[in-house]
């Protein structure tokens, strides 16, 4: 692998990668605990968080197009709940809850290196298998494109490679001129070896960034 700063592009993950992902989600757990024990009418809602994660996850490796409207018809369907009042509740505990968590558990050298690199003329894209356009706001940076596993040009979720080589196509790059910054292996890691892109775990580049920055 180059120089971080000989590449054209970076494209970021979000979600584990631009902020510490393990403290977000005991906060988030201990939230749900407090927001939701005095309202024991709306406990059906736990479960259809929880129920979202597992059909999130069952739904990764598949080539199922919609699949976001899918699970939000699904989950209407189980537990009889207009697909409206469905979509609130992911929006409210996935999108606009976490906000001020990703703030404070960024991780910050990333971002200035981010910022860093995009002053220098590189091309910054977030590429998440999640709706992020409105968690980005919680960051210090605006990227130059940002992409979500149900966007048009997208329509799969990772390790799945046709998003990013989608992406690649929409940047009018060769492949050589972009790194990929994930935090799993077994996603983002394995979707930029299948779109034949430099892959760097996010953990090893901000280990090695006072080297290149």
């Amino acid at each position: 692998m180059k120089n971080f700063l000989n590449y054209k592009a970076w494209i970021l993950d979000f979600d584990g990668t631009l902020f510490y992902q393990l403290p977000l989600r005991i906060f988030m757990a201990a939230w749900l605990v407090l927001y939701y024990m005095p309202r024991p009418h709306r406990w059906k809602e736990i479960f259809i968080l929880r129920e979202y994660r597992q059909l999130r996850e069952k739904l990764f490796a598949t080539d199922s197009e919609n699949f976001y409207q899918l699970q939000l018809e699904n989950l209407s369907q189980r537990y009889g709940m207009p697909v409206e009042k469905i979509l609130a509740v992911m929006e409210a505990w996935f999108i606009e809850k976490p906000k001020f968590l990703i703030k404070i558990f960024q991780r910050k050298k990333l971002i200035a290196a981010v910022k860093s690199a995009k002053l220098r003329g590189i091309t910054i894209v977030i590429y998440s298998d999640n709706p992020v356009s409105e968690k980005i706001k919680a960051l210090d940076f605006t990227p130059d494109y940002a992409f979500w596993s149900d966007d048009d040009l997208i329509k799969c979720m990772k390790p799945n490679s046709s998003g990013l080589k989608n992406i690649i196509k929409f940047l009018k790059l060769n492949r050589e001129e972009i790194l990929y910054i994930g935090d799993r292996d077994d996603r983002d890691g394995l979707c930029a070896e299948n779109a034949d892109v430099d892959y760097c775990d996010v953990k090893k580049f901000i280990k090695i960034l006072r080297t290149v920055l």
